[in-house]
């Protein structure tokens, strides 16, 4: 199911989302390359642009050569770390045994995650927070978001101290300010110790704990952001909340009669 959804477009500029487009990193070195003067050769411009294409391979082969050698390092743990990672350090409310469980992938720069979080979330905690279990994953698009990875990694320092959700509330109804200036002043404003939170924002201990959420993201088919797993059903994009209930409501009905 397909609602309002961000993905990362081709070419640098941010784009409504287009059904089937993939997640890829902003080409940069892909842009046409300079008008041709009247003594260029098309020999010349061929050889510039495959240049382009190799520079820009290379580099999306060492970004993720530097993912993996993160999700790595612990000894090559792959999914079972991700799993374990849902239970461990996500942030979540509801039933730790709920029937149900809603995992919700977002990003903190995507205009439509806002609207969920400032529009549906509080209606969904209001009427399911005792009989669902909600799950907070991260997906920062960096390639169209600057701001998003170190968005994400400050939440989890904000986890850390059990102060995530007032941290993901400021930070989405505060979306034009993410510099990371801002990003300390809105843990202290969510109660966190400030020489804390600086130490872990500045250790880039929580980058780790971003890259499995994206992983565990893209093994479950998500491309863009919000982006929610109910139990076994892919909801994307920012819903209305008749459409959550009602997805919600079928899962526990189904639940009950198994």
């Amino acid at each position: 199911m397909d609602g309002e959804e961000e993905r990362p477009a081709q070419g640098g500029e941010e784009q409504p989302p287009a059904q089937d487009t993939e997640e890829q990193p902003l080409a940069r070195d892909e842009q046409e390359p300079p008008e041709r003067g009247p003594g260029a050769s098309r020999h010349l411009v061929t050889v510039a642009v495959a240049a382009g294409v190799l520079l820009f391979a290379l580099a999306f082969f060492m970004a993720g050569f530097a993912a993996h050698a993160l999700l790595d390092e612990d000894g090559g743990c792959g999914n079972e770390a991700v799993t374990a990672g849902v239970a461990e350090h996500d942030p979540a409310w509801g039933p730790e045994d709920a029937v149900v469980v809603i995992q919700e992938f977002a990003d903190f720069q995507c205009p439509y995650c806002s609207k969920f979080a400032l529009e549906t979330y509080p209606q969904l905690k209001a009427a399911y927070e005792d009989k669902v279990r909600f799950v907070f994953r991260d997906f920062p698009l960096s390639s169209i978001h600057g701001s998003a990875q170190k968005a994400a990694e400050a939440a989890q320092c904000a986890q850390d101290q059990g102060v995530f959700w007032e941290f993901h509330d400021l930070l989405f109804a505060h979306q034009d300010a993410m510099a990371e200036s801002d990003l300390r002043a809105y843990a202290e404003d969510a109660g966190a110790d400030v020489d804390e939170f600086n130490d872990c924002l500045d250790s880039g201990r929580n980058t780790r704990e971003v890259l499995l959420d994206m992983q565990d993201g893209r093994r479950m088919g998500i491309t863009g952001t919000p982006a929610f797993l109910i139990n076994d059903l892919l909801l994307s994009g920012a819903q209305p909340y008749e459409q959550f209930q009602l997805a919600i409501d079928q899962a526990l009905a189904t639940a009950e009669a198994e």
